[in-house]
C-alpha cells in the first residue's frame, strides 16, 4: 500500500479528534475522506500533510514512516478549501511559488508553470490577480499551484467548499480527470456525499473520531455496514415497526429498520403487481427535482419516499396509490441487515 496509517490517536484537550484510526491507500487512487463536520476528516488530512501530529500511532507513505519529518519535506501538495492564493501575485507566479521555493532554474519554472496552466486550462490567463478570477478558476489555479512542484501525494480539504453549486458540478468531473490523468495518489476531505460518489475511487467513512467503513462507492453505498453509513448515505427513512409492511417479518435482534427511497415502488391505485406485497398509501408532498419527481407518502401511519421520472404518470397529493416495499436494511446498534420482501421471492405477479 502507498499510504498506510496504523492504530492513529489525537487528542486536542479532553476532545479525541482520532481514535484508533487505521487504513491503507493503494497508489494512483483517488480517496474520499467522508463524514459529518467534527468526524475527524480534516485531523487525518492535516496529519498525514504534517500540518498536525499524532499523539500515537505511525503513518507511512510509499513504505517510509513519515512522522516527525516537518511538512515542508514529506513532498506533499496540499489544496486548501479557501484557496490560500497569494493576492500580490498573479496566476504565474502562484503556481511558481513551490518551486521557487525549490529554488529551480527560471527555465523549468516557465516550462512546468506553462505545462500546469495548460493542464488546468486557464492559457492566456497567466497576468491575471485572484482578485480577476472566479472562484472555480482560482480552484484551478490552487490545485496547479499544489501540483506543480511533483509531489508524491496530494491533498484536497473541501476543494469545492467556496463554490457556487453549477461549477462546483463541473469541477467535480474536472478533478477526477485531471488526477487520472497526471496519475498522483489524492486524498480529499468532504461532508457532500455525492461529491464523494461521483469523484472518489474509494471512501472512506469517519465518525466520532474512528473509521466506520471503507470501499468504493458502490460497496458503500449498497453495502453498509454499520448502521452509521446506511443512515449517512443515502436518504433514509428510519422506522420500527418494519413488520406492518406486507411480506415483511419480525427478525431477532433486529427492531428497526431503514427505507430508501429506491425500495419504494408506487403505482395507480388498483394496477399494482404481487397483491400479496402490495399495500394502499396517501401521497403527501410531491416534489419536481429537475431529472425526477421526489414523492412522500403515508402508509399505515408510516412516511415513505419514492422517486419517479417527471414522464411517468403524475399524482397529486391526497391521491391513494399502491404501494410495494421491495427491501429493507434492518439495524441494531452495531449491525446492518438486507432483507427482501418475501412476498416478492420466486411468486408469479398477480394484478390488482
Amino acid at each position: 500500500m502507498y499510504v498506510e496509517l496504523k492504530s492513529i490517536y489525537k487528542y486536542f484537550g479532553d476532545f479525541k479528534a482520532s481514535d484508533d484510526v487505521s487504513f491503507s491507500i493503494e497508489k494512483g487512487k483517488l480517496v474520499g475522506l467522508l463524514g459529518p463536520s467534527g468526524s475527524g476528516k480534516t485531523t487525518i488530512l492535516r496529519m498525514i500533510a504534517g500540518l498536525e501530529a499524532p499523539d500515537s500511532g505511525d503513518i507511512f507513505v510509499d513504505g517510509k514512516r513519515i512522522n516527525g519529518i516537518p511538512a515542508a519535506k514529506r513532498g506533499i501538495g496540499f489544496v486548501f478549501q479557501n484557496y490560500a492564493l497569494f493576492r500580490y501575485m498573479n496566476v504565474f507566479d502562484n503556481i511558481a511559488f513551490g518551486l521557487e521555493i525549490q529554488k529551480r532554474d527560471k527555465k523549468y519554472i516557465r516550462s512546468r508553470v506553462g505545462e500546469m496552466i495548460s493542464l488546468i486550462g486557464l492559457t492566456g490567463l497567466e497576468k491575471r490577480f485572484p482578485y480577476q478570477l472566479s472562484g472555480g478558476q482560482k480552484q484551478r489555479v490552487a490545485f496547479a499551484r499544489a501540483l506543480a512542484p511533483n509531489p508524491q501525494l496530494l491533498m484536497l480539504d473541501e476543494p469545492f467548499a467556496a463554490i457556487d453549486a453549477k461549477v462546483r458540478k463541473e469541477l467535480r468531473s474536472w478533478l477526477r480527470e485531471t488526477i487520472a490523468k497526471v496519475g498522483i495518489t489524492s486524498i480529499f476531505v468532504t461532508h457532500d456525499q455525492d461529491e464523494a460518489i461521483e469523484v472518489a475511487d474509494e471512501i472512506i467513512i469517519t465518525n466520532l473520531g474512528k473509521v466506520i467503513q471503507s470501499g468504493s462507492p458502490a460497496e458503500i453505498y449498497q453495502n453498509p455496514r454499520a448502521p452509521f453509513v446506511a443512515r449517512f448515505i443515502g436518504e433514509s427513512a428510519e422506522i420500527e415497526n418494519y413488520s406492518v409492511f406486507k411480506g415483511f417479518f419480525p427478525v431477532d435482534g433486529f427492531e428497526r429498520a431503514f427505507i430508501r427511497p429506491e425500495f419504494v415502488g408506487l403505482f395507480e391505485l388498483g394496477t399494482a403487481q404481487y397483491a400479496n406485497s402490495a399495500e394502499e398509501g396517501i401521497v403527501e408532498d410531491v416534489f419536481f427535482r429537475g431529472g425526477e419527481m421526489e414523492l412522500r407518502v403515508n402508509v399505515k401511519g408510516i412516511r415513505v419516499i419514492s422517486r419517479r421520472s417527471p414522464a411517468e404518470l403524475e399524482m397529486q397529493v391526497g391521491e391513494k396509490v399502491s404501494v410495494i416495499v421491495y427491501r429493507l436494511y434492518l439495524f441494531n446498534d452495531s449491525e446492518v441487515k438486507l432483507v427482501e420482501n418475501e412476498g416478492l421471492i420466486d411468486r408469479e405477479p398477480v394484478f390488482i
